[in-house]
């Protein structure tokens, strides 16, 4: 299976399935897209126009449905779609957010908490400087093979680069993609 950073907090699966999470991408998926995920209502995570593009089923927090008036399946912690789960999430200034976690992927949206899930081979993350040890206190717990922050800029790349610096120390293996970049796992 592959995993593409489409910049933001987009992600792209590519497996089995062909997923797409949090649609607010500064390069386009690949075509085929069979569903898109949401973790919630921020507009840096959800672009109603390149939503509309993909041409895709979505599962999203109601915020979204009933703001943009979509047709989609609600994600509701517990609930599982084409063997997505959702988890929950702590998001502040959301209304509702969730997690996903798809064959050991975990994608977290802007949470500095994690659900406890076993079986994570890769971490999405935000890597926001004033959560820095909740991420790491978080990642002691779940013991991600590997954590992959996002949810930063190219000019602000020094952010995620000091993240991989804290986690390096704790012995958490991290990796920082560039957009577009593609990690097999």
């Amino acid at each position: 299976m592959k995993v593409r950073w489409l910049g933001n907090s987009c992600v792209e699966i590519l497996g089995k399935r062909h997923f797409i999470i949090d649609p607010n991408f500064l390069i386009e998926p690949q075509q085929g897209v069979e569903m898109v995920f949401v973790t919630h209502e921020h507009p840096d995570h959800f672009d109603i126009q390149k939503f509309k593009m993909l041409n895709a089923p979505l599962v999203a927090p109601y915020p979204i449905l009933s703001m943009y008036g979509l047709e989609g399946s609600r994600a509701e912690v517990g609930k599982e779609f084409e063997g997505v789960k959702i988890l929950e999430s702590w998001c502040l200034k959301s209304e509702e957010s969730v997690s996903y976690f798809y064959e050991g992927i975990l994608h977290s949206g802007d949470s500095a908490r994690f659900p406890e899930v076993r079986g994570v081979k890769l971490v999405f993350s935000a890597c926001f400087p004033d959560f820095y040890e909740d991420y790491i206190n978080a990642f002691m717990k779940i013991k991600p093979q590997m954590v992959i922050p996002f949810h930063f800029s190219e000019q602000k790349r020094y952010i995620a680069e000091e993240f991989k610096e804290r986690l390096d120390k704790k012995r958490i293996n991290c990796r920082i993609l560039r957009v577009g970049e593609t990690v097999d796992i």
